[in-house]
């Protein structure tokens, strides 16, 4: 039995239980936002070398032009009138040129800073233009590969999507947790063998009360008349 003043051990089973469900809420996220970010990059309007297509822009803000080093094209007509995959080692060099329905230029400006690489996609931006006001496009890709393709669409880099960024903070947070829970596990444990080791047994002893004074004890010292007889 331990004395009531002895240290307490505290718990770190909350150390624990935080950890897994942070990371269980992280990895959930992640996931999420991987997913939204591979549909994403699955919309982007397709165009391939050699065509004049038509891009119906609703919404206004910055959009990107990439050229895809991997992918796949729907038919499209008279343009493209087979769907096919496409693969390549390095982008190909294309042209690109893009105008308002009214024959208008867009303010096309290189750009070489997002890159995504999907299951399905990869590619690279090399352009990106502001579209204050929407409407109707008018674009046109050339290249000397003619199986070269680009994609046309907002930011698609997987690293930007506010979902997969708070997923994967939420997961070091955890690994933080974890690593925490770990440590107040080791210390628990030392405190628990501390507490062992110094705990000591009481013994409580009763005496029966008695009148008697005499000692019960058979043996005693010989008298000094037995000495003198001797």
């Amino acid at each position: 039995m331990m004395s009531a003043d002895m240290p307490k051990v505290r718990s770190v089973k909350w150390w624990w239980i935080s950890a897994v469900v942070v990371f269980a809420v992280g990895m959930t996220l992640a996931l999420i936002g991987v997913q939204r970010d591979q549909q994403l990059i699955s919309d982007l309007v397709r165009t391939p070398s050699g065509c004049v297509s038509t891009i119906d822009i609703s919404v206004t803000g910055r959009y990107y032009m990439y050229v895809e080093t991997k992918g796949t094209i729907a038919d499209l007509g008279p343009c493209n009138n087979d769907a096919r995959d496409y693969q390549f080692d390095s982008a190909p060099e294309v042209s690109v040129s893009l105008k308002s329905s009214d024959g208008t230029d867009v303010d096309v400006r290189s750009d070489d800073s997002i890159e995504y690489d999907a299951p399905d996609f990869a590619g690279k931006s090399v352009s990106t233009f502001v579209i204050t006001e929407p409407g109707a496009f008018i674009l046109v890709m050339q290249s000397n590969e003619p199986n070269a393709v680009i994609a046309i669409g907002r930011n698609a880099s997987m690293m930007d999507g506010a979902i997969l960024i708070s997923g994967a903070s939420l997961v070091l947070v955890a690994l933080a947790l974890l690593i925490l829970a770990i440590i107040a596990t080791r210390v628990s444990h030392r405190a628990r063998r501390r507490v062992a080791m110094n705990a000591r047994p009481e013994v409580y002893v009763t005496y029966q009360s008695t009148s008697d004074t005499r000692t019960s004890d058979p043996w005693a010292p010989p008298r000094p008349e037995d000495r003198a007889g001797q």
